[in-house]
């Protein structure tokens, strides 16, 4: 998808209804338009029709390049370790996060989207599957069940940077990133 100055005006109106907001229900275009000082109409002819439809091109707008890194990735790997694409993503893949952080916050927050996590399993959990490919006799869960595990535990970890007052430089948070994915919970507790 390719994504104009426009599309950039109307997420950024977005984020400023939905931080407005206290419920989802009070996210409209007619808001977005005002912010924007257009008329729904306008918006509704030459941009986006509803809300839903905007959020789904705003997914699109912040995932392409991670998604587009993270395949590459894959397709150049000749060896599925899974360290490996923790370290990649924590270097590669939070930078591009955090450039876009006033989208995530509003997407990981209570208000905006329910779908952005769904999106985002869907986007990757089978691009994440054949780094589990070995393990599945060893512990009987399936590549899919362990891979749709990873991406949320990853979700879980961005989804509470982001929604800090102010998030941490992803070159500082990369290495809390991938210490968080490489080790259990239970570790955290034990230090």
């Amino acid at each position: 998808m390719k994504f104009n100055s426009d599309d950039e005006r109307f997420f950024l109106a977005f984020v400023l209804v939905a931080n407005e907001a206290a419920s989802r229900s009070e996210i409209t275009l007619a808001k977005i338009a005002d912010k924007l000082h257009i008329s729904r109409q306008a918006m509704h002819q030459s941009h986006y029709r509803s809300i839903d439809e905007l959020i789904r091109n705003l997914h699109y707008f912040i995932d392409q390049k991670p998604h587009q890194m993270v395949k590459k990735f894959i397709k150049n790997t000749h060896q599925y370790r899974l360290n490996d694409i923790i370290q990649f993503f924590g270097n590669q893949v939070l930078p591009l996060l955090y450039e876009k952080r006033h989208y995530l916050k509003v997407l990981y927050g209570r208000v905006a989207d329910p779908a952005w996590r769904s999106f985002i399993i869907d986007h990757y959990v089978t691009l994440i599957e054949p780094f589990f490919d070995k393990s599945t006799q060893k512990v009987g869960l399936s590549a899919n069940f362990m891979a749709q595990l990873l991406v949320s535990e990853a979700l879980a970890i961005i989804a509470n940077w982001m929604r800090q007052p102010e998030p941490e430089n992803p070159v500082t948070f990369s290495q809390k990133f991938n210490y968080l994915m490489e080790n259990h919970t239970k570790a955290l507790i034990d230090i």
